[in-house]
C-alpha cells in the first residue's frame, strides 16, 4: 500500500476538551444540521492498543457519506492528552461518553453507534452498558477473551516502569510486532505510519492494556442488550473471538479469514460493507 493510498481527503481532524486535557480525534461526515439530513446516528469508533484513531481512516471515510463517523484518540495515545494514572475500562468508557455528549448537538442529537476494534472492543462493551439509553448498536472487530490466569500473565509481562529503552530497542521491537501481525497485503508503508502511531503514546505505551486485562470480558459481553455484530479477522484473537462468539449465537457473526492487523485498509471494501449493513438494518 503506497503513501498515496494512505491518504483520505474526506477525514478530517479536531480536538475537543475532555477530563484531562484534550482529546484529539479524526472525523468524516457533516456536522451541525445537516448532520441528520440522512436519519442515521453517528458512529463512534474506538481504535486497538497503542495505535490511534488513523486506523480507521478508510471506515470513516467511507461511512461519512452519509452519517458523521468519528474516532476519538483514546486518553494517552495519539493527541489525546493522558490521564495521571492507569484506568479501569469503565473510566475510559465514562470519557467516551461525554466526548459524544459534548459533540452532540453537533451530530445531530440522539444515539450513536459504537464500533470497537481489539481494545476497543472492550471499551465499546463498558460503554453500551455504561450509558445503554444512549449507545444503540454495536460492532465488536475481535475480542480479548482470555481467561482470568492468562489475562494475569499478560500484565506480569508488561514493563509499565520503563517501557522506553536507551538503546532504541524498544521501537525495533515495535516494528518486529507489528510485521509479525500484520495484513500481508499491506507494505512497508503502512507498517512505517503503523509504526510511527504506535510511539506517539511513549511510556504509557501498555496502559490501556491494564484496563483490557482487568476487565470481564465475558460479563460485559453478557449483560450487553444492544443489537450487536461480531467481526472476526484472522488476526492474533482469530480463535478466542471465534469461541467467545459461539456462547453468543444471538448475536450476528461474520468472519474475515486471510485478514491481519490493519484489516480497514486491507480490506476496505469488504469492511465499510459489513459494517453499514449491519448499522442500517432494520431493527
Amino acid at each position: 500500500m503506497s503513501a498515496d493510498e494512505l491518504r483520505f481527503p474526506g477525514v478530517r481532524r479536531g480536538y475537543l476538551d475532555g477530563r484531562w486535557g484534550q482529546i484529539h480525534y479524526r472525523l468524516a461526515g457533516e456536522l451541525g444540521d445537516r448532520s441528520a439530513k440522512h436519519g442515521k446516528p453517528p458512529l463512534l469508533c474506538l481504535h486497538l492498543t497503542p495505535k490511534t484513531g488513523w486506523i480507521f481512516e478508510p471506515l470513516l471515510a467511507d461511512l461519512g457519506s452519509d452519517r458523521v463517523a468519528i474516532a476519538p484518540d483514546t486518553p494517552g495515545y495519539g493527541g489525546s492528552d493522558p490521564p495521571p494514572s492507569l484506568l479501569l475500562a469503565d473510566a475510559y468508557a465514562q470519557e467516551f461518553a461525554s466526548f459524544m455528549e459534548a459533540l452532540r448537538l453537533r451530530t445531530g442529537g440522539g444515539p450513536f453507534d459504537v464500533l470497537g476494534y481489539h481494545t476497543g472492543s472492550s471499551f465499546a462493551l463498558a460503554l453500551a452498558n455504561l450509558a445503554g439509553e444512549r449507545v444503540r448498536r454495536v460492532v465488536l472487530v475481535s475480542l480479548a477473551d482470555f481467561s482470568p490466569e492468562e489475562r494475569k500473565q499478560r500484565l506480569d509481562s508488561l514493563d509499565f516502569e520503563s517501557p522506553i529503552k536507551p538503546d532504541g530497542s524498544h521501537v525495533a521491537a515495535q516494528w518486529a510486532l507489528i510485521g509479525k501481525g500484520m495484513d500481508t497485503r499491506l507494505g512497508s508503508e503502512w507498517r512505517h505510519q503503523s509504526l510511527a502511531e504506535n510511539l506517539r503514546s511513549g511510556r504509557r505505551i501498555w496502559w490501556a492494556y491494564n484496563a483490557v486485562h482487568r476487565q470481564d470480558l465475558r460479563g460485559a459481553l453478557g449483560r450487553l442488550r444492544q443489537p450487536a455484530l461480531i467481526v472476526n479477522p484472522q488476526d492474533d484473537l482469530w480463535e478466542k473471538t471465534r469461541a467467545i462468539a459461539a456462547l453468543h449465537p444471538h448475536i450476528a457473526y461474520a468472519e474475515l479469514p486471510g485478514a491481519g492487523h490493519g484489516v480497514f485498509h486491507a480490506e476496505r471494501e469488504k469492511t465499510s460493507k459489513l459494517v453499514r449493513d449491519f448499522l442500517d438494518a432494520r431493527a
